[in-house]
């Protein structure tokens, strides 16, 4: 007797067979036909039957281990599909697969952080889809459940998981779609060169793989040449790794933009829906009590255009890299907390009621940042001097390397000035510097792991402190708010089980 009543039961589609053994059938494919087609052309201008029949048996002759390994590969796709099942019960799915290992596992749905829908075009073709389960246990590099189904199974799971949850005529449901204006500006702010030149490389080496390691070389062999004709006077060297850092952030501009066409943001209930892409469309479905913490985002150059960027964090959304990772893209100062109150009304944007002294904290702001600056100039001045014939090379590079400290120094002195921690309305807003990004994280009490206090010699002194507080989402997320003072660190987060207490109450 079975332990548990299946609601309905779902198999993957039968793409999945191949799917699973696609690059070892890719490998003996191509040999295969490639001996099958000159088999083919041979024999057409010659006696047709019986020379055919020779060739095809000569053919035969050389390939049928391959051919007996294909079928190997192919029946064992087969046992791996069928073995395959997805139940839904009542609540949770019941999840099993392996052949000569067999393995079961259960996702009560109680536990869901994330469940996203991901269709690339080449399986979106077939009428196929990948969906995703995520739940805080999994790993952080590989989903909980990660099946490719039919469209319309996954639609009908989709419905069975939220039948519980079925909306009655009451319940509000609010939309939010950013003008495309908007979305051209999140993918500005979240390309970067290096992503791009990693993006690139991938793509070479995987073309090389298939077209040869010759194929590969001339790549890099033209691009070589084309650098040292367009140099005019500038270091090849140095005009190539500028030449790459370009065309690497405009291959991840590109990916970006296409990752968040078409945002579209529905709150349903307690319920989020948020889809978005244009080659690979993206469905993420998330309940709003079970989000980590808000984070709104600027850079420098959005600092200076007056918008903000809102991104959500929770277990499973923007897991990849590949995933998208906002709520809202793109928005105004002006329209920020009307945006919030739309769609997540939990959070709460408070302003800012402790922070550091601006005089007296300033060098633990830049002095790490001033350091760097420094060391590169003096790097710049003693490598001229040891090799003269280098010059202009080691003032590029030295340029190239002091220009985003710069940028990252006028972050920090914005971060010196905006830096903080405020509670209102059962919510903490954190308010630091991350690298080249400014961040405004909003977060409830209940999802706080930890918070940690450090005070240096001179803080002691001064009755200041650093502050950590931990939140859990993919992995432990540390959120540092530099030189606060003592007393509103206690009077924020108390003392003992201060913090405790006030979870409860939020609870």
């Amino acid at each position: 007797m079975e332990k548990w009543t299946t609601i309905k039961r779902f198999r993957p589609h039968p793409l999945y067979i191949l799917g699973n053994l696609w690059r070892y059938l890719f490998l003996l494919l191509i040999p295969l036909l490639r001996g099958l087609y000159h088999v083919l052309i041979n024999s057409f201008s010659l006696t047709k039957g019986f020379q055919l029949a020779v060739n095809l048996s000569a053919w035969w002759e050389g390939a049928w281990l391959d051919l007996l390994t294909l079928t190997g590969f192919l029946s064992l796709g087969i046992l791996l599909w069928v073995s395959f099942t997805v139940d839904v019960l009542e609540d949770g799915l019941l999840v099993r697969r392996g052949v000569f290992r067999r393995e079961t596992t259960f996702l009560p749905v109680s536990r869901y952080r994330c469940v996203s829908v991901v269709a690339p075009l080449r399986i979106r073709l077939f009428g196929a889809v990948y969906l995703r389960v995520d739940t805080p246990g999994g790993n952080l590099k590989n989903a909980d459940l990660l099946v490719m189904l039919s469209r319309k199974d996954c639609q009908q799971l989709l419905q069975l998981l939220e039948a519980p949850r079925t909306l009655t005529p009451t319940t509000l449901v609010r939309e939010y779609r950013p003008k495309s204006r908007y979305v051209f500006v999140l993918a500005m702010l979240t390309s970067n060169s290096f992503a791009g030149v990693l993006l690139i490389s991938t793509f070479v080496t995987q073309v090389g793989n298939l077209l040869g390691e010759q194929f590969s070389e001339m790549l890099y062999g033209t691009f070589e040449t084309v650098a040292r004709t367009l140099a005019f006077g500038v270091p090849p060297a140095a005009f190539a790794l500028g030449c790459v850092l370009v065309f690497g952030y405009l291959c991840a501009f590109v990916a970006s933009l296409s990752r968040h066409a078409n945002f579209h943001v529905v709150r349903r209930g307690n319920l989020l829906e948020i889809d978005a892409g244009l080659l690979t469309y993206r469905d993420y479905r998330i309940e709003a009590e079970k989000i980590g913490y808000l984070d709104i985002r600027r850079s420098l150059l959005t600092c200076m255009l007056g918008v903000y960027s809102i991104f959500l964090s929770t277990v499973g959304y923007g897991k990849f890299k590949d995933d998208v990772s906002a709520l809202i893209p793109c928005v105004r100062r002006q329209q920020l907390e009307n945006s919030l109150r739309m769609l997540l009304p939990e959070y709460h944007l408070s302003q800012r009621t402790a922070g550091p002294n601006r005089l007296r904290s300033m060098f633990r702001y830049v002095w790490r940042t001033v350091a760097l600056l420094a060391a590169a100039e003096a790097s710049k001045i003693l490598l001229s001097i040891l090799f003269p014939g280098w010059v202009e090379l080691i003032s590029c590079v030295a340029l190239m390397a002091q220009l985003p400290l710069a940028w990252m120094l006028a972050v920090k002195f914005i971060d010196l000035y905006t830096a903080g921690v405020s509670y209102e309305q059962g919510c903490y807003t954190l308010r630091y510097s991350k690298g080249f990004s400014l961040h405004q994280v909003i977060i409830r009490p209940e999802r706080i792991v930890k918070v940690k206090q450090t005070q240096s010699i001179f803080q002691r002194r001064n009755g200041r402190c650093d502050v950590y507080v931990f939140s859990y989402s993919e992995g432990t997320q540390s959120h540092h708010i530099r030189d606060l003072r003592q007393e509103d660190f206690e009077s924020l987060f108390g003392i003992g089980s201060a913090l405790d207490d006030r979870r409860k109450k939020e609870k």
